[in-house]
Order: C-alpha cells, then structure tokens, then sequence
C-alpha cells in the first residue's frame, strides 16, 4: 500500500476510534452535555468522511494509472477483431 491510503486508513480508523469514545462518555460522565458529545460525533464523521475520500481518490489515481499503462502495452490493431 502506499504511503496515502495508509493516511486514508489511519484518518479514517482514528475518526472511528473517537466516535467509539464519545459514544462511551456518557457512560463514565453522566452529567455530560449534549453539545460535547454532538460535537464528538460531528469531528469524528467528518474525520472518517476525510479518510474514506483519500482512500477513494487513491484508488481511482491508481486505477487510472493501470488502465492507461494496459492500454499503452496492448496495441489498437490487437483490439480488433
């Protein structure tokens, strides 16, 4: 894997990871306020929303890169039938 979908991953399992404790802070601190946990949830979504569109645009770059590189190596004359 590369260097940028590792950060995808890791951006992505981190949002996760806070939205697992703030989900579980109301548990411990029962006299909480709403707003802290919405606020918890609201930077842990756009966190793993980050994540995934790295992930997603690395994907599509090296699928590009295969399909461009496949299309170099097979010849136009070999397409057809």
């Amino acid at each position: 894997m590369k260097p940028t979908a590792w950060a995808g991953v890791s951006v992505f399992l981190v949002g996760l990871v806070i939205m697992g404790a703030y989900s579980m802070y109301p548990l411990f601190k029962p006299d909480i306020e709403e707003l802290t946990i919405l606020l918890g949830i609201k930077i842990s979504v756009a966190m793993m929303g980050i994540g995934a569109a790295i992930l997603i645009i690395t994907m599509s770059f090296d699928r590009y890169k295969e399909w461009k590189k496949m299309k170099e190596e097979i010849r136009e004359e070999d397409l057809r039938p």
